[in-house]
């Protein structure tokens, strides 16, 4: 593969792009600094002048995906309803719509090395998507939505539902059981009932 030529920034970009399709194909593991620029027709060692090394890489592409899931997230169809329960519900499945529409971004948000190499930004944009969900979980509590649990379990309840749904939906070998209607079923409909189970609207 003959080398591109690069304007400032570009090949950065490149790299996140690349590296997204790759764990798409072939997991994380699949995923190596040199195999990128080899792919990009660059040098192994260009990648290098913006990602030192592979958890860089990681935790960059991690806050990407944290800020997008976030912006998923809240602009869901009546996140804005003045019922907390109804804006909540939508938030669920905002999230759950973008990790099943981006599972390789989604796949990285809980790798182990993002977590262990976690630089300033990922943290923040981690923090500002938790505070999004715990904001919205207390507007609820207000209307009577469990109001004797502690906000800080009720958030990872909420939060754990669509999270953990849209693992088992992505990596179907971790149900271990035949999953042919849950394939067959219409997106929305089974976004819906998965979300109206942890954020009931009536």
């Amino acid at each position: 593969m003959s080398k591109k030529h690069y304007h400032h920034g570009n090949l950065a970009e490149d790299i996140l792009n690349r590296a997204v399709q790759i764990i798409d194909e072939g997991g994380l593991g699949a995923l190596t600094l040199r195999g990128i620029a080899r792919d990009l027709g660059v040098s192994h060692g260009a990648p290098n002048r913006h990602f030192k090394n592979k958890a860089a890489l990681l935790s960059t592409l991690a806050t990407y995906g944290w800020h997008k899931v976030l912006e998923a997230t809240l602009r869901a169809d009546n996140v804005d309803s003045l019922d907390p329960r109804l804006s909540l519900n939508a938030m669920g499945r905002g999230f759950l719509r973008w990790a099943l529409h981006n599972p390789a971004l989604f796949r990285t948000l809980h790798h182990p090395d993002v977590a262990r190499f976690a630089d300033d930004a990922l943290i923040e944009a981690m923090r500002q998507f938790t505070q999004a969900i715990s904001d919205a979980v207390a507007a609820t509590q207000t209307i009577g939505n469990h109001p004797g649990v502690p906000l800080e379990i009720l958030s990872i309840y909420i939060n754990a539902v669509p999270f953990g749904a849209a693992m088992f939906l992505i990596d179907p070998f971790l149900t271990h059981y035949e999953q042919s209607e849950i394939q067959d079923m219409d997106e929305e409909i089974l976004i819906e009932q998965l979300i109206n189970l942890v954020v009931p609207l009536k």
